[in-house]
């Protein structure tokens, strides 16, 4: 159903970029000013110059220097040119909880489909400024730099049995950031890539992460068409560089994305009250027992659940049990409609420690990709921020070039 396809990717030229570890950077969203400043101080080839950064205004100078960026590396051989169409296999290993874990998977172009194709399906409602960012760099640079992050059902097996034939040699890329091992093998054998179309063309992509890029993307081609410059079925500007991951990959971890609320407290005490029944809990026990919804102030944890007469209609049927769509509509709604700001964080200890310190944490438990996969199907999507896939697939591993 969807379609996938080699390219023939840029990528950086250790001899003359530095280590990759200098080169690659994560996806803008999860790059501060000051993680900007620190990846600049890495290399003079370090992506951030063309990813950018979270909250960056609006700069065509910004656009531009991205650009110009991109030319004066290919110039220079700093990334240099795949000789041939490959896929390209890509293994994380990351430490969570304790624990080692190894995400597989492979890089790809991906066909643009409106949503209605049914095709490639996203799960997460999206931020206006945002996609208006990454449509101006696309414009301005003709580049994928960061993939969207895409999972499928891999009912033969394909990705593994790529892995298999492939991963018995050294890594075409390798680096170590930050405790995560990035590995890289570039598959150009024709039978290799055959089987890996053949075997995923009966199925749906749905959107884990990047859903800001692929929408830009789509708009992109549809500007593209609408002006006549992209009439060809197959033109570059119809694909998009996607990292493609099997739904029930071992690697595979969401997690949960808390709310943290600084003001309102009146409206928000007055939402949980109104709505939910409290019990205390043990910070403790947060890991262990997952509660749907919890509150943390200062260093007490309450255990949220929705009273039963509480209504939820106005939400969509798929997922209103949710505690993430229960903690948006009955909660933190209210508390933003009354003047809160609210920040996210990923992190459970950051989120604590931000409600140790004067804020409200509102904390959730993670949607496994089942349930991701259920409210794709039915034509829904997630508030915005409910899922966070880890780690971040880096920008910069490869760099897909519509030309």
């Amino acid at each position: 159903m969807a379609e996938i396809a080699p390219f023939a990717g840029l990528r950086f030229a250790e001899g003359v970029a530095g280590p990759l570890d200098r080169a690659i950077c994560p996806p803008y969203d999860v790059i501060s000013e000051h993680g900007r400043d620190e990846l600049l101080a890495r290399g003079d080839h370090n992506l951030v110059r063309v990813e950018g950064w979270r909250d960056a205004p609006p700069d065509p100078a910004r656009y531009r220097s991205a650009a110009e960026a991109l030319m004066a590396w290919r110039a220079s051989g700093a990334l240099r040119r795949e000789p041939s169409p490959a896929l390209y296999l890509y293994e994380q290993g990351f430490r969570l909880d304790g624990a080692e874990h190894r995400r597989r998977g492979f890089l790809c172009a991906l066909r643009l489909y409106e949503e209605g194709d049914g095709m490639v399906l996203p799960h997460e409602r999206t931020f206006p400024r945002a996609r208006a960012d990454r449509l101006e760099l696309l414009r301005a640079s003709r580049a994928n730099t960061s993939p969207i992050f895409g999972l499928v059902e891999d009912r033969a097996r394909a990705i593994a049995r790529a892995f298999e034939e492939t991963a018995g040699r050294d890594p075409d890329a390798q680096a170590v950031i930050a405790g995560e091992l990035h590995r890289l093998w570039v598959a150009s054998d024709a039978a290799l890539i055959g089987a890996v179309v053949d075997a995923l063309r009966p199925e749906r992509v749905y959107i884990a992460d990047g859903h800001h890029r692929y929408e830009t993307a789509l708009t992109y081609l549809r500007d593209l068409r609408a002006a006549g410059r992209a009439r060809a079925l197959d033109a570059p500007e119809a694909f998009v560089l996607a990292f493609l991951c099997a739904l029930d990959d071992p690697g595979l971890r969401i997690l949960a994305t808390h709310r943290v609320v600084r003001g309102a407290d009146a409206a928000l005490e007055a939402a949980a009250s109104r709505s939910f029944e409290r019990g205390p809990i043990d910070a403790g026990a947060l890991r262990d027992q997952q509660p749907g919804i919890a509150l943390a102030r200062g260093g007490a944890f309450e255990r949220l659940t929705p009273r039963p007469e509480v209504d939820l209609s106005a939400l969509p049927e798929t997922w209103r049990t949710l505690p993430v769509a229960q903690a948006e509509e009955l909660l933190v709604r209210p508390a933003r409609e009354a003047g809160a700001e609210v920040e996210y964080e990923h992190d459970l200890g950051r989120a604590i420690d931000a409600a140790r310190d004067g804020a409200v944490a509102v904390l959730l438990r993670a949607v496994d990709p089942e349930t991701l996969r259920r409210v794709a199907d039915a034509g829904e999507r997630l508030p915005q921020k409910t899922t966070y896939f880890h780690p971040k697939v880096p920008a910069g591993l490869v760099v897909r070039a519509l030309d």
